[in-house]
């Protein structure tokens, strides 16, 4: 097994991100992105107050957040 799959299903699992859809989405950035990076993503994502709510939404936005960041 590829070690993004383990990172992204593991970051699926703690953000409680249970379809299919939505954990394609962190199977995608978790290839492209470095581990400490998606680890970074899933702590912002984690830090909203609303994110058990809406996970995928919480990912997302940490993922624009951490990458706009970083063009600074």
């Amino acid at each position: 097994m590829m070690p993004f799959v383990i990172i992204a299903l593991r970051v699926c699992d703690e953000l409680h991100i249970i379809d299919k859809q939505g954990q394609g989405i962190v199977m995608k950035f978790a290839k492209i992105y470095p581990p400490e990076k998606i680890g970074l993503i899933k702590d912002r994502a984690k830090s909203y107050y609303w994110w058990e709510s809406n996970p995928k939404v919480a990912f997302m936005k940490a993922v624009g957040e951490i990458n706009k960041e970083e063009k600074k």
